[in-house]
């Protein structure tokens, strides 16, 4: 019993080692702004908006080179009653060698929003959510 019980954890270690590491290889962040270099600078996912909208900027790390010529940032409005709506689509274009890479996104309103990035159409590459809030 006392083998069966410690090879389970040691599978749930292995398993949840696995996936933490395969969801920080490739990541979204949401800042104010990208350094040169590729560091994000007031890292956060709740903004305030002020004003009739906001800039974010979406920062993208890869674990590998893009291999890609164009990206398309999909953004989702998070509803209690109807789930995840979609507000826009926004292509971006890449250089196939990138490692990284960041895009400016608009919001207009208030609310949850999660933000898929997709590269040659339906291969998901990461995904993230934010929260706009009322100054």
């Amino acid at each position: 019993m006392k083998t069966a019980l410690k090879i389970a954890l040691q599978g749930f270690l292995f398993s949840f080692l696995l996936n933490s590491f395969s969801a920080s290889a490739q990541r979204l962040y949401f800042c104010k702004a990208v350094t040169p270099e590729g560091d994000p600078m007031g890292l956060s996912q709740f903004f305030p908006i002020s004003e009739e909208s906001i800039s974010i900027s979406a920062l993208v790390k890869l674990y590998k080179h893009a291999e890609v010529e164009e990206v398309e940032f999909r953004i989702y409005r998070l509803l209690a009653d109807k789930g995840e709506v979609i507000i826009s689509s926004v292509p971006f274009k890449v250089e196939a060698n990138w490692m990284w890479f960041w895009k400016e996104l608009k919001f207009f309103e208030t609310g949850s929003y999660k933000v898929y990035l997709y590269a040659g159409g339906e291969n998901l590459i990461c995904s993230e959510t934010l929260d706009i809030y009322r100054e």
